[in-house]
């Protein structure tokens, strides 16, 4: 390229100093210039292409190409490091000075027929834009943004959809991105007003932020007792749904298995956090299918902000949470006041950044497989040889005697010849499901930006026919305007569930294995597994129809406004609307109806088949206004925030009956005779409206101490009308011992936090009416043709809200390579809410009151450890322990008729279930029973001992004794996780340890069986047969010391003889995975690619035999997923 001289000749005068001496110069330039020549240069088109050329460079060739048109200084040309590319075909000269100017501190100006470049005017402050995301393009939220080097705090945080906006002088050189768990990355501004970044993750990272659904709080300055889980530690615990993995990742968020319901992918799981504080609900006798209702000691579940059902959580499709925070203690949870009593699991969805479009599916096949390893039945041979021993062939009368031996011949020949039915395994089978997530996100940082997703999941259980079909579609958008977001998301479910029609799997579980399913020469299911014993399968075969569903809506609206540096102001609207419908039909030839037959009368007769019909809605409407304010002056670090809320939740559901079905194929409620016999039409209903207001702030000096505190206030209908007020209120402080001068560790401890909380919250768990009187109509008559009515419920005026007072001290810190949390807690729980007997003159047995003190208090504990940190490749260890005890301080007088009642079920002979009792300094899960000496070698017979210490073979209700506790005194969790190149594994164990388990298979299969069905294999080898014989339980066979002379044995009751001593090992779950890398993705033009195999409730070692999911068998599940992104 030549060199244009006269342009060197302007370049080299040293004297000019700015642009306006630029100009003055060229002026007196042009009195002895032909000016005509000039006047026409700037318009001449010329043709440049340039690739990666210096700016000077690509003025001087513009100059060749327009004779010399453009003036500069070349000092402040070269001081610009731009490298210029430009394709430009036949533009003005001074168009293509502009295209190469562009993004640098330089522009151009028209003058006298050239164009000179001068420097731009330098603006005081500038805005600079950007997104946050990891390095497979997710974003990240709350990532921490700050100027470098400042000693006045200037920053702020990214928002749920990873971006950022900083308002800051133009002298600022470096901005500093850090998130949890990523390492921090100082950015050159370098003039810029957008900065896209990208962070590397770290093994081992102090916590950033602390998101409470409500505000985002800094965590190295925060109070609270809060665990936060990511997306990926969510992900690595299991696949299937949220609590499956939370039940893996946290041990104070306790997820109990279901005895009963096993892995029933139609049941809700009963859940705790830190212990229970609230007495059960009462039953009302109307068994409602929609779910409407929370459980009491359930903690609060807010997503996106706002309140939302368990259901709604359980059925969310898992890729669209961003994260999931524990809040545990007053300092976390106050801000929800009222409502916050058992805890608060705030979840996250995620959100756009960026200007990236991208294309995600995420889909798995997930298999069931029964668990059966828990059942300890007789087969065939062993069931004859119990009932043998049990005398059931035998009998007084010679004509019955022959006609029981025929019988048992009979069966003999049967087993004798092979016939052994394995009737567990005839309802169930391994379940094969599968889910599908696409999602499309569209957009630009700095407008519009949208995100669509649509899933499909359908789990299908082990048992046949019973399956939970779930199909959501979900709308993101947000609009960015200034300083203004405006954000929308739309979501709506379908959801359609199945029970097995093959019934209880407890049916299958008491069928003799020497009577058949099948005719053997048809194959076809019998109706009858012997003279007038109902097959179970045949159920399945007639029409039985078990099923419920469900579709809701829920719309949030979000206005969030960046007025200032570090004050954000957020209104949102929240929409729900839920419509829920149940369908139970039993077809006349249904087992329920065994026991009528042709002879019964015909009344009766027309009376078989049922059906059942459940209708509901719900809607939820709540808004709520906040505003949040954070500055630093020096070192003072200062955070204000309040706002206010209104809510209104309300829902009816109602209950059809009817009876009278001709044949099977009638399923249809219209079809019926008539309404079930003594019924009528029942349902339910509830209406909730309450105004709240919080306000909070925040201290901290140096970062070194700091304060919080928070108070919310509300008034709710829930209330009785002298209380409608509860407020809730926290302080806590806390030291970062690690910040200190003289912390001598400072290389080694990269943080060490001390913190202490203490504040008091609410409990809302329980039904609106059970405040104001309620009234019923008499349906059964009327007088002059007017209906009366009467009061159903007394009025208690006075009702209070549950307080819970929250202590907590604990302790964060980052030691080399592990990370330790330690918190240690004391929950004490007023006002419960319970019935409270009254006199009989008030026509009422009980009202609704508040009474009594309960307090909950342990540790909890959690350790990690970076094994292993290199390039690519981290070994991670951890584990958890919790501690929980439980006890009843204060009750009223008025429990003791409570306990009265108790102690009379316990005197029923017909009950075998250690009855609920609650007395001062026991337990609410203290198991009472009667203290057993164990079986009398001598007679076969158990012993009691009676509250003096004498034995007896009596057994009296009287002696109630507290014989164990159902909670655990320990549980907790561990395992590793591994990653190299890709490949990483993750898998989690839990334990628990130090409780007490009344095993009722051993009252209900081992002692009290009927004969007449199967029974456990100890019935028949553990049993007491002879005299001196030690053995664990009453003899088998046939005798008699009670009262009544009917009475062929004894129903055995419940005494500490079936209270053993628990202890469990799980293995809850492995994730194998590989992330394909980067040459490959180039390959296949995709973004990301993985694909993972899960396994979850693989394995369980436990000191107890008993059996498990009494209705529906538990499993184990795998799940083979792949995710791909475009």
């Amino acid at each position: 390229m030549k060199k244009n001289c006269k342009a060197k000749v302007f370049c080299g005068l040293s004297v000019m100093r700015g642009a306006l001496c630029g100009l003055l110069l060229l002026s007196l330039t042009t009195l002895f210039t032909h000016s005509p020549v000039y006047g026409q240069q700037n318009v001449k088109r010329i043709s440049l292409k340039l690739e990666t050329t210096s700016l000077l460079e690509a003025l001087r060739e513009i100059n060749r190409l327009s004779d010399n048109v453009v003036v500069f200084k070349k000092e402040e040309v070269e001081r610009e490091t731009k490298r210029v590319t430009v394709d430009l075909k036949n533009v003005t000269v001074k168009a293509a000075v502009e295209a190469c100017v562009e993004g640098t501190g330089l522009t151009c100006v028209d003058f006298e027929g050239k164009v000179v470049v001068t420097p731009r005017q330098q603006p005081t402050s500038i805005t600079v834009t950007g997104t946050v995301r990891d390095v497979n393009g997710e974003v990240l939220p709350g990532t921490t943004v700050i100027v470098k080097g400042d000693s006045l705090f200037l920053g702020t945080s990214t928002g749920a959809d990873g971006a950022y906006r900083l308002t800051m002088p133009t002298s600022v050189t470096t901005l500093v991105f850090s998130f949890v768990g990523y390492k921090p990355k100082e950015v050159t501004v370098g003039g810029r007003t957008k900065i896209d970044v990208v962070l590397e993750e770290e093994v081992k990272s102090v916590d950033e932020v602390v998101v409470t659904g409500i505000f985002t709080r800094k965590a190295s300055s925060y109070t609270g007792a809060v665990v936060t889980m990511t997306a990926k530690d969510i992900m690595r615990a299991g696949n299937q749904n949220l609590f499956q993995s939370l039940k893996n990742l946290d041990p104070s968020l306790f997820i109990m298995d279901n005895l009963e319901m096993g892995s029933n992918p139609n049941a809700i799981p009963e859940m705790k956090m830190r212990g229970i504080s609230s007495f059960p609900l009462e039953e009302t006798g109307v068994r409602l299918k929609g779910n409407y209702k929370n459980s009491p000691n359930q903690p609060l579940f807010i997503l996106d902000g706002f309140e939302v059902t368990a259901e709604r959580v359980m059925d969310m499709d898992m890729n669209r949470i961003e994260s999931v925070t524990l809040l545990k203690d007053a300092s976390a949870k106050a801000i929800y006041g009222s409502k916050a009593a058992n805890g608060v699991v705030v979840i996250t969805t995620r959100r756009l950044a960026g200007n990236e479009q991208r294309v995600t599916y995420t889909g798995s096949v997930d298999i069931q497989m029964p668990d059966l390893s828990s059942y300890n039945l007789c087969d065939a041979e062993e069931k004859l040889e119990a009932e043998r021993i049990d005398g059931i062939y035998d009998d007084a009368n010679f004509l019955l005697y022959t006609q029981k031996q025929m019988l048992y011949q009979q069966r003999k020949q049967l087993v004798a010849a092979g016939l052994d039915t394995y009737w567990l395994s005839k309802p169930l089978r391994t379940g094969v499901g599968h889910k599908h997530n696409l999602s499309v996100e569209l957009g630009d940082a700095e407008t519009l930006r949208a995100v669509l997703d649509v899933s499909y999941n359908q789990v299908i259980g082990v048992m046949k026919g019973s399956d939970r079909r779930n199909i959501s579609g979900s709308l993101d958008l947000s609009y960015r305007r200034n300083d203004l977001i405006f954000s929308n998301t739309m979501t709506v479910n379908s959801n359609k569930s199945y029970d097995s029609p093959y019934g209880a799997f407890s049916d299958y579980a008491k069928m003799n294995p020497y009577w058949r399913a099948k005719d053997p020469e048809t194959g076809q299911v019998v109706r009858w597994a012997e003279d007038r014993i109902p097959n179970p399968m045949y159920d399945a075969e007639i029409g039985t129809l078990k099923k419920e569903s469900y579709v809701d809506f829920l719309n949030n609206f979000q206005v969030e406004w960046r007025a200032l540096n570090g004050l954000i102001l957020r209104a949102r609207v929240m929409l729900s609307f839920k419509r829920n419908d149940g369908d139970e039909f039993l077809p006349a030839a249904h087992s329920s109806f065994a026991n009528i037959t042709k002879d019964s009368p015909v009344e009766e007769q027309l009376r078989k088949g049922s059906y059942r019909l459940d209708n509901g809605k719900s809607s939820n409407v709540s808004g709520d206004l906040h505003g949040n304010y954070a500055t630093t002056i020096g070192k003072h670090s200062i955070l204000a925030m309040g706002g206010f809320g209104i809510s209104e939740y309300s829902y009816e559901a109602y209950v059809h009956k009817a009876e009278g079905f001709p044949n099977s194929q009638s399923a249809d409620i219209t079809f019926a005779r008539q309404y079930a016999l003594d019924s009528r039409p029942e349902g339910s209903s509830s209406l909730r409206r309450e105004i709240n207001f919080v306000l909070g702030g925040g201290y901290s000096y140096d970062d070194r101490y700091f304060l919080d505190f928070n108070v919310q206030t509300s008034a709710s209908s829930l209330y009785g009308n002298d209380n409608r007020w509860a407020t809730g209120w926290s302080v806590g402080v806390g030291w970062n011992l690690h910040n200190e001068h003289f912390f001598p560790w400072k290389d080694l401890v990269r943080q060490f936090k001390v913190r202490g909380s203490i504040g008091l919250t609410g409990n809302q768990n329980f039904d609106t009416n059970e405040a104001v009187a309620t009234y019923q109509y008499y349906t059964d008559a009327n007088y002059l043709g007017m209906t009366g009515s009467y009061l159903g419920r007394l009025a208690n005026p006075s009702l209070k809200w549950e307080q819970k007072k929250d202590y907590n001290v604990g302790v964060d810190a980052t030691i080399h390579r592990a990370t330790l949390r330690f918190d240690l807690y004391r929950a004490d729980t007023e006002n419960m809410l319970t019935d409270v007997s009254v006199p009989t003159s008030t026509g009422f047995a009980t009202v609704k009151d508040n009474l009594g003190l309960v307090r909950n208090s342990g540790i909890e504990a959690y350790l990690s450890y970076g094994v292993l940190q290199q390039n690519r490749t981290f070994l991670t260890v951890f584990g958890s322990l919790v501690t929980t005890k439980n006890k009843i301080i204060r009750l009223s007088e008025s429990m003791r008729a409570f306990n009265e009642l108790r102690d009379k079920m316990a005197s029923d002979k017909a009950n075998n279930r250690p009855v609920l009792k609650y007395v001062d300094g026991e337990s609410m899960e203290t198991i009472w029973a009667v203290r057993s000496a164990g079986i009398d070698p001598m007679t076969g017979q158990e012993l009691y001992i009676r509250q003096d210490g004498s034995l007896t073979y009596t057994y009296y209700e009287s002696d109630l004794y507290p014989v164990g506790n159902s909670l655990p005194k320990y549980r907790g969790t561990f395992g590793f996780t591994f990653e190299h190149k890709g490949f990483g594994v993750s898998t989690t164990f839990r334990y628990q340890a130090g409780y007490q388990y009344y095993n009722r298979t051993l009252i209900d299969r081992v002692e009290n069986v009927d004969m007449n069905y199967n029974v456990d294999k100890r019935a028949l080898y553990g049993r007491w047969k002879e005299p001196g014989q030690v053995t664990p339980f009453k003899r088998l066979g046939t005798f008699r010391y009670d009262d009544d002379p009917l009475s062929r044995q004894e129903m055995t009751r419940a005494t500490s003889r079936f209270v053993q001593d628990a202890k469990e090992l799980t293995w809850g779950s492995l994730n194998v995975y590989y992330d394909f890398q980067a040459d490959i993705l180039k390959y296949l033009r995709m973004k990301r690619l993985r694909v993972s195999f899960y396994m979850e409730e693989i394995s369980k070692i436990s000191s107890i035999k008993a059996e498990r999911g009494f209705d529906y068998p538990f499993a184990r599940t795998m799940s083979f997923s792949l995710i791909g992104t475009f």
